[in-house]
């Protein structure tokens, strides 16, 4: 099979315009010319190819992507290259589903940056040229994930544990807590804020507590979640006659990331959002968008007490409604130190943000992610509507039959 790809004179075409560094293509370029020179390596590297850019089965789960073990036998510890050079031997594939579909090019550029980010970041690192983030640019090479202006945009099935109710009068949302979900005393999910050497605290041994949902024709019976993030013991009833379902599982969300880069002001995310919006109903109207979703480190929501509330991060949570979910402290700890520093002993105290997070720590107070949703349409984004408006009080009285 003719890869274009292995190709010397087309690899480092596709490099340059990438801007992958001179260095980087070198190494790519040397395993390019001992994949050509061996026909078991060729073999492998065909089957692959056919398998992920041809056929579209790409490993999709969040692990190790699995390598074949002549081809790690045959190259060592460069073996993250050969698969490297798979995944951008779909690259001519790309590009021509971006113009079949009439999509911009300058979006298709845009999309792949991370490719190369990822690329610098694993060099930096490690000191060495090779890719472990297999797990996240096989939705770039298949066009399901685009960069549109300051931000990233994929169309997912939501999976979040809860039920969305908008009131018709008023389009306030309202989210209740799903009973798949177990809660602390304080509402938030069981097991938040535990690190991975943590024992469990004595209430995950007793179980906590469990919300309750019910669906009927004449409404939803629930507990209520703040925006905030945790769920409320105090159950209510939404008539059917004042309230609509706004989002349930396996709804098309507006599913967002972050490139680490960049400025993050409220108005780049609304410029961002407007092309998202404005995108996907021109390239997939069959997939209508229920709401926007986000999981970021910056949905720790004890930033709000570490960081001002004019800070950007602190500006973007607040746009959404967090909901319960059993994160830790490591999602943030990755983004603010990196994953090399595990000891906050040795961690920098460089930045504000820094000192902050591990003065929190030492005080012995916790950390965790969460994810939330958006239902407000761009023009709206700065407005806050979720955490700036709720009042669980008026939503309790005369709702408890």
């Amino acid at each position: 099979m003719d890869i274009e790809i292995l190709q010397e004179e087309r690899l480092r075409d596709w490099c340059g315009k990438l801007n992958f560094p001179a260095e980087g293509v070198d190494e790519l370029a040397a395993v390019a010319a001992q994949v050509r020179a061996d026909a078991a390596l060729q073999s492998i590297f065909s089957e692959f190819h056919e398998k992920t850019a041809l056929r579209g089965e790409w490993h999709r789960e969040w692990s190790d992507l699995p390598m074949h073990a002549d081809a790690q036998a045959a190259l060592g510890d460069r073996v993250t290259l050969f698969y490297l050079l798979a995944y951008l031997a779909a690259l001519p594939f790309t590009y021509r589903e971006y113009e079949r579909r009439g999509i911009s090019l300058e979006i298709f550029w845009a999309s792949m940056e991370d490719i190369r980010r990822y690329y610098l970041l694993e060099h930096d690192i490690k000191g060495v040229w090779r890719f472990e983030n297999f797990a996240w640019i096989w939705r770039h090479l298949s066009c399901e994930l685009f960069r549109l202006g300051r931000l990233q945009f994929m169309l997912l099935p939501f999976e979040g544990r809860v039920t969305a109710l908008r009131k018709r009068s008023s389009a306030e949302i309202l989210l209740l807590a799903d009973p798949a979900v177990r809660l602390r005393a304080d509402g938030y999910a069981l097991g938040a804020g535990r690190r991975e050497s943590d024992a469990p605290a004595a209430e995950e041994e007793t179980g906590g507590w469990l919300p309750v949902f019910e669906e009927r024709a004449d409404g939803w019976r629930g507990n209520p979640v703040s925006p905030y993030g945790y769920a409320l013991k105090e159950e209510i009833f939404l008539p059917a006659a004042e309230w609509e379902l706004a989002l349930r599982q396996g709804d098309t969300v507006l599913d967002i990331h972050i490139p680490p880069t960049d400025s993050f002001k409220v108005e780049d995310c609304r410029d961002s959002l407007r092309q998202a919006y404005a995108f996907f109903a021109r390239y997939s109207p069959e997939r209508p968008i229920k709401a926007s979703f986000c999981h970021t480190w910056f949905f720790t929501p004890q930033l709000q007490q570490l960081l001002p509330p004019q800070s950007n991060v602190v500006r973007f949570q607040r746009e959404f409604y967090l909901f319960p979910f059993a994160g830790g402290p490591g999602f943030l700890w990755t983004f603010v130190f990196g994953e090399q520093i595990t000891d906050p002993a040795a961690a920098p105290r460089d930045t504000s943000l820094r000192r902050a997070v591990l003065d929190w720590l030492a005080a012995g107070k916790e950390l965790f992610d969460l994810p939330g949703l958006a239902f407000h349409a761009p023009e709206g984004w700065g407005s806050q509507p979720y955490m700036s408006r709720f009042s669980v009080t008026a939503q309790l009285e005369g709702r408890k039959n």
